[in-house]
């Protein structure tokens, strides 16, 4: 099917999120990381009040403070002040320049000062990397997916790897996408370590924005991946990447390692579940442990008893493109009529997808979804499901008017299975509002 664009003059109640929060988002899994975004103080301050609203967890993140008259003269002396205290104070592990439309537009070259800047001042045990996301191309998806990218590569020049190396054909490289929640990556973690394989998720934001109580402060993340786990991943013997988006990155690992990848779009489903575990079957030769047979008779049925909720049902998804194919799969898989389906960007994902896909915002899904019983995007979308009257699924990000959200599992039986059951609920509690509603108007 092709991919739609309504024309309008300025977008209304936007989807899209800007790059720059999604790499902020994938050094969140790193252990002692400090994103550092180069561009004004309002740039990192929206990345941090959604994250925090979202995940509840403090965010770590600094700024280069950037004003106009910084851009004109030198925007690469306030990166460069930055880094100095950054270095000095908090001496993180991981440190990630993250680039804005401010820098960008301007042609501000601070990949090319941060490489002076580590051989000038002898910048060792670190990895410090750098990554361009203007605002103007992509979204929180593909920011997150570059910042993987570009913190793989600084992996390999850090490791040093030439020629032959080191591979340990029991240990896998998780590539998770941006849409999968602490608890998703938690979940597939489970699923590979079942066959007998070490995981190593790159990054590990399942261990970092959990939920997990915490003491003290710390102005760098705690949890995550760790620096020399991240270098360990290296010598995996295989690299799995759950979303379209983390193919890039999983193919930068193939180039220059040779290390062979399977890409997984989504894990949300019976079939998409079906596919994870039967690939893991066969690499590893160990046979489905029994909880995930038990897992799959507990979703069939699952589906079973709630097809009278879902039956003639329609619904409305607005979610970034790995994630709308994922939940595109679990509707269809249901029955439920996807009356539109609308993302932020297009993506080589979207484009395949059998279903019509539009480009746009909020405000086209609510044109478009008038009559759905299920809406489904993040929390900005509420007001709209409400003016509908469709029952409201939060998802994606951000979602703030429910507790736990960023912990609720999606992906596997179990995932699929708690989102049917949510799903249904939802549904059976907008009919009953409806009835009493009607009664009321008598």
């Amino acid at each position: 099917m092709t991919v739609n664009h309504r024309m309008k003059p300025a977008a209304v109640n936007p989807i899209k999120t800007g790059p720059s929060l999604g790499a902020v988002l994938a050094l969140q899994g790193c252990y002692r990381a400090m994103p550092i975004i180069h561009g004004s103080k309002g740039c990192s301050a929206f990345s941090k009040a959604l994250l925090t609203r979202h995940f509840r967890e403090p965010i770590a993140v600094q700024t280069s403070a950037l004003q106009e008259m910084d851009v004109i003269f030198d925007a690469n002396r306030n990166l460069e002040e930055a880094l100095d205290l950054v270095l000095s104070k908090h001496r993180p592990d991981i440190i990630g320049i993250i680039g804005t439309e401010l820098t960008d537009v301007a042609g501000v070259d601070y990949r090319a000062m941060l490489k002076t800047y580590k051989r000038e001042r002898n910048v060792r045990g670190s990895l410090a990397f750098s990554v361009t996301l203007p605002d103007f191309r992509g979204s929180l998806e593909s920011g997150f997916s570059s910042a993987v990218e570009a913190m793989i590569d600084e992996m390999i020049q850090m490791a040093g790897h030439k020629g032959a190396r080191h591979v340990n054909n029991r240990q896998i490289t998780l590539l998770p996408a941006s849409f999968l929640t602490p608890g998703d990556v938690m979940e597939l973690k489970e699923i590979i370590a079942s066959f007998g394989f070490e995981v190593i998720a790159v990054p590990d934001i399942s261990t970092s924005l959990s939920g997990h109580l915490l003491t003290g402060f710390s102005p760098l993340t705690r949890g995550g991946v760790r620096l020399d786990s991240m270098l360990q991943s290296l010598q995996s013997g295989l690299t799995i990447a759950v979303g379209g988006s983390m193919e890039r990155p999983a193919r930068r690992l193939h180039n220059a390692l040779g290390t062979p990848y399977k890409v997984f779009q989504g894990a949300m489903g019976l079939k998409a579940a079906d596919e994870l575990l039967h690939f893991l079957h066969q690499i590893s030769g160990e046979p489905v442990p029994l909880r995930y047979c038990w897992q799959r008779e507990n979703l069939l049925d699952c589906m079973l008893d709630a097809h009278f909720q879902f039956a003639g049902m329609s619904a409305i998804a607005a979610l970034e493109p790995d994630h709308l194919f994922s939940v595109s799969g679990w509707l269809e898989e249901l029955g439920v009529e996807q009356q539109a389906l609308v993302t932020s960007c297009e993506t080589p994902v979207v484009a395949g997808m059998e279903q019509e896909v539009w480009v746009g915002d909020l405000d086209d899904a609510e044109y478009f979804g008038k009559g759905a019983d299920l809406w489904i995007s993040s929390s900005h979308g509420i007001t709209a499901a409400r003016r509908i009257q469709a029952a409201f699924l939060p998802a994606g990000f951000p979602v703030w008017n429910e507790l736990g959200a960023h912990m609720a599992a999606s992906v596997g039986y179990r995932g699929a299975m708690e989102w049917t059951n949510k799903a249904g609920n939802l549904l059976m509690r907008r009919e009953a509002e409806r009835r009493e509603s009607s009664v009321r108007n008598r």
